[in-house]
């Protein structure tokens, strides 16, 4: 974010590169929630307005503007009716208009006079916008295999890579929104210790002894599982919170959710091998893997 904020000061464009659940829109969200905060609270900042627009989500023309091939008449496209009413506005907070989607070669290209040091905007129909001080043009984007050295040289650019964020903050935020009947001492301490002794080797032998059908990353396949789980247990903590029996459902409904979530997208032959990599983690017969520090209680259960 610090990274982020100082970019936005000595560049009006600039993108945030990095694979899916690498925090790239958290970061933006939560700057700007802090920028409007400190205005509040007398500092010297001002508010952010935003708006956020997945570029390969519509139309060209939709985007950017068209002509009626018929009529010929102009109609005017997303950007075109934010960059005006942003350009236009007299207020003082930062505004910040945001493309969270992958880079097109022609949307891009199109966009290089607005990058320029000159910051306008030139429509198909001859009119051409002016970028107001306050606002900033950013790029939220997987990877740069579409833009050419004349967009890259034109942008700030900052990385951002899942690993460094890696999938405990997802869980513990996950963790955090569960409903009441979950958040008892135990419960809570029951679903920590099963992500700690399963998540991790699972994540790693998927990784290294498995073939995905689909290319996922760790915390798209971390994010599936969470709400499986939650599916499955809230109902019947819900029902009998007293229930004798609801952390035998928690330990089953984990395994259940964790097979079908990072070992469901393997092909055929690698959901076999997970298959026998998983009872023996449970059966604790694979020492190199992590035992959980739980009663002995939880390996019995699985072992079953």
């Amino acid at each position: 974010m610090i990274q982020t904020y100082e970019m936005m000061i000595v560049r009006h464009g600039f993108m945030l590169v990095g694979e899916p659940f690498s925090g790239k829109t958290k970061v933006l969200h939560v700057l700007a929630d802090t920028l409007s905060l400190m205005n509040e609270r007398g500092c010297e900042e001002e508010k952010v307005i935003y708006r956020t627009v997945n570029p390969k989500a519509i139309t060209m023309g939709q985007l950017f503007g068209q002509f009626d091939p018929v009529s010929h008449e102009w109609t005017d496209g997303i950007v075109a009716n934010t960059f005006r009413e942003f350009a236009l506005s007299e207020t003082p907070e930062r505004k910040w208009v945001i493309f969270d989607g992958p880079i097109d070669t022609l949307g891009i290209e199109s966009m290089n006079t607005v990058l320029d040091d000159n910051k306008k905007r030139c429509l198909m129909s001859g009119e051409i916008i002016q970028m107001s001080p306050q606002m900033s043009l950013i790029f939220e984007t997987m990877d740069l295999s579409q833009a050419s050295p004349a967009t890259v040289s034109r942008c700030g650019m900052i990385y951002l890579e899942p690993q460094q964020l890696g999938w405990a903050p997802l869980v513990r935020s996950w963790l955090s929104t569960l409903p009441d009947a979950l958040k008892t001492k135990d419960h809570l301490a029951l679903l920590e210790e099963l992500f700690k002794w399963l998540v991790q080797p699972s994540l790693r032998f998927l990784r290294k002894q498995c073939k995905d059908l689909v290319t996922t990353s760790n915390g798209n396949v971390v994010i599936s599982l969470t709400p499986l789980l939650e599916m499955l247990i809230f109902d019947v903590v819900r029902e009998d919170p007293n229930n004798k029996n609801i952390r035998i459902w928690i330990l089953a409904s984990f395994a259940f959710s964790l097979v079908w979530s990072i070992g469901g997208c393997c092909d055929t032959d690698s959901r076999v091998k997970f298959d026998v990599f998983f009872q023996r983690n449970c059966h604790r017969k694979d020492r190199s893997e992590p035992f959980p520090v739980l009663r002995g209680e939880m390996g019995m259960s699985f072992g079953r």
